[in-house]
């Protein structure tokens, strides 16, 4: 079993721990991952993209159509890296929708974009978000991600206070996953 994702931001901190999430997830799932450093430009609020692979990859770093899936922490991101999917690849973009809608299925160039209003599904505890929200969308729509392991994830890298918040956007983010992707077990 072969995978790839991509995980597209501005300025780094969200890329850098998205990126941890999905490739320590991937190891508790003994599914060998290999990550790619940040590649951009970090220190000034620039665009950022980080690689992870698994299953025997030798090289982390991606090239045109290879991703399976895209995380675009911007919306901005999500469009601009829509190039690396591949034929059935999903992107999971982060996007004010019309009328605060939870989520908005779009296609572009037939590949699926699954619109996430983070803002709106967090609601007023919206603050840094972001990331754990998209990772518990990601559980729902890849069933390599069981959301067992993401919580596993977040209790053991962050403090108890984080973790409660983070956890609960998890749980947040999975759940809007749930109702709009077909169950994948």
């Amino acid at each position: 079993m072969t995978g790839s994702y991509r995980i597209a931001g501005v300025g780094g901190q969200g890329v850098i721990t998205m990126g941890k999430a999905i490739s320590t997830i991937l190891m508790m799932e003994k599914l060998d991952p290999v990550m790619s450093e940040i590649h951009g430009l970090s220190q000034r609020g620039g665009s950022v993209v980080s690689d992870v692979k698994f299953g025997g990859a030798r090289s982390p770093i991606l090239m045109e159509g290879d991703a399976e899936f895209l995380i675009g922490l911007k919306t901005s991101e999500a469009i601009s890296n829509m190039y690396i999917l591949n034929s059935e690849g999903i992107c999971i973009g982060n996007r004010i929708n019309p009328g605060r809608e939870e989520v908005v299925l779009d296609l572009v160039d037939g590949k699926k974009i699954y619109w996430i209003d983070c803002d709106s599904i967090a609601g007023h505890d919206a603050s840094g978000s972001v990331n754990m929200i998209l990772l518990g969308f990601l559980c729902a729509a890849d069933n390599r991600m069981p959301i067992e392991s993401a919580v596993d994830f977040i209790s053991s890298s962050f403090g108890s206070s984080v973790s409660e918040k983070n956890i609960k956007m998890l749980k947040k983010g999975y759940e809007a996953g749930k109702k709009f992707i077909p169950d994948q077990n």
